[in-house]
């Protein structure tokens, strides 16, 4: 009976080692993917912060660029933009044309941060090696893929008792 007792021993002792075995390469799967994970993440960072992107305008009379943030980082004019269009017009192309900059800038930063993100969504998660473990799924943030919309200045602009792009002298005879 004690030899017996022994072969059940080590038979549970092989068990365990071999439940080990599993969960180590396991584990070991899961750090090589976080690595790979990890040094995509910084590449698309990186590539995302060096991002510029140009927009033009409508009428082709103003280009502007900006960087990753959406800043203006510069404008370039139509040399007959002042001959071409009223200066109402031209603020309207300026706004057009950063806001056509910014969408690509946005639009190419999600492009870099998608595959990243779906990496992260193919990570297993606690559950998967643990049964009855909790999930950690929603402790790691998820990367931004969507932007919200820029705002119009219209509405902030609707409020202003002058038409401040009116000719000084006529406003001022108004009153």
């Amino acid at each position: 009976m004690i030899h017996n007792g022994g072969d059940e021993r080590q038979e549970s002792r092989q068990r365990l080692r071999e439940g080990n075995t599993v969960l180590r390469d396991r584990v070991d799967t899961m750090l090589e993917r976080l690595h790979e994970q990890t040094a995509a993440l910084a590449a698309a960072q990186g590539a995302a912060a060096n991002l510029k992107a140009e927009g033009a305008s409508a009428d082709g009379l103003v280009r502007v660029t900006v960087d990753a943030s959406g800043t203006v980082v510069s404008t370039r004019l139509d040399p007959a933009a002042f001959s071409r269009s009223t200066p109402e017009r031209l603020a309207d192309s300026f706004s057009a044309a950063a806001q056509a900059a910014s969408h690509e800038v946005r639009t190419r930063a999600t492009e870099l941060m998608t595959p990243v993100a779906a990496m992260a969504a193919e990570f297993p998660d606690l559950t998967d090696l643990v049964p009855g473990a909790p999930s950690i799924r929603n402790l790691v943030p998820t990367v931004a893929t969507g932007f919200a919309a820029a705002t119009p200045q219209e509405a902030a602009d609707a409020d202003d008792r002058h038409d401040w792009r009116a000719p000084i002298l006529r406003e001022a005879h108004r009153d």
